[in-house]
């Protein structure tokens, strides 16, 4: 015993340097002891490492298949909304026009009319000249049979139409619910285009579509009375302002360079501030000077 603790060493003997080597032993068996369990946590501190780097990576990886999957279903939504808007465009302006084909047909009938009143006068006191008008009132009724004939059959295609059109404003309406004004616009355009009775060589021309075309966006706004005018070219980012001069030599420009191709499409804002007919007014005569479809 030596300072009141117990000598454990095995193998003692007297002398001091035969004692020194079992005791450096010891010593150096627990130090190895030591280096071996450091190592032992040092390798299970590491495998769980590994284990939460692995988890972060694959975590990682679905978080970013995620938000690309986000992404694209986004880009496919933006662009549904944007060939729906463009759709409700073109309907509006066909609408519109089929509505001054339907007053000029009207004027035509109802100036028909008038002559067959004159025709049937004038029969009652001209005797010469009945089978004359006898012969003209029988090319006219058959003119009106034949456009009758055509007229319902047009109607049995608008209608199939109005069905189709039916569809897309509905599924445009959950896509844009603040659209309520203008659906309702765009039915009660519906109600009055169902009656629309339009000349048959119109009927079978194909319908206007921005398809192989190059595509120039014009759009009008009337601001306290003033009218302003914006352009967006092929290869412009946004809206420019022009004057209405201005306008014309980039059309101009433009429908020199792409000819046929040039297709014009004119955007009236729901707070444009302009009536059916200056809208009207305004589409008819830029549409007949430049758009590819009135130039055929």
């Amino acid at each position: 015993m030596a300072y009141g603790f117990v000598d454990l060493r095995l193998n003692q003997r007297g002398g001091g340097e035969e004692g020194f080597w079992p005791s450096f032993t010891d010593i150096m068996t627990v130090i190895v002891m030591i280096f071996l369990l450091a190592m032992l946590t040092l390798l299970l501190k590491n495998m769980d490492l590994v284990h939460q780097l692995r988890a972060s990576l694959a975590a990682e990886r679905a978080a970013t298949m995620q938000a690309q999957s986000t992404t694209h279903i986004n880009t496919e939504l933006n662009m549904r909304l944007k060939r729906l808007e463009e759709e409700a465009a073109m309907l509006r302006m066909r609408l519109m026009n089929l509505g001054e084909e339907q007053s000029r047909t009207l004027a035509e009938l109802h100036e028909s009319e008038q002559q067959n009143m004159q025709l049937k006068q004038t029969l009652s006191t001209i005797t010469r000249a009945r089978d004359v008008a006898l012969a003209e009132k029988q090319a006219i009724e058959q003119k009106q049979a034949d456009l009758a004939a055509a007229l319902a059959l047009r109607t049995r295609e608008l209608a199939e139409q109005q069905k189709q059109y039916q569809l897309k404003i509905e599924a445009f309406g959950k896509l844009k619910s603040s659209s309520e004004a203008q659906l309702a616009r765009l039915k009660r355009l519906e109600t009055a285009y169902a009656n629309l009775e339009t000349k048959y060589n119109r009927l079978i021309r194909p319908a206007r579509s921005p398809l192989g075309k190059v595509v120039v966006l014009v759009r009008y706004r009337k601001v306290a009375g003033t009218l302003h005018i914006e352009i967006k070219g092929p290869k412009d980012r946004d809206y420019q302002p022009v004057g209405g001069a201005e306008l014309h030599k980039r059309l101009a420009r433009l429908q020199q360079k792409h000819g046929k191709k040039l297709y014009v499409r004119i955007i009236f804002p729901d707070d444009s501030g302009l009536s059916y007919s200056e809208a009207w007014n305004l589409t008819e005569s830029l549409l007949r000077l430049y758009d590819y479809y009135y130039q055929e």
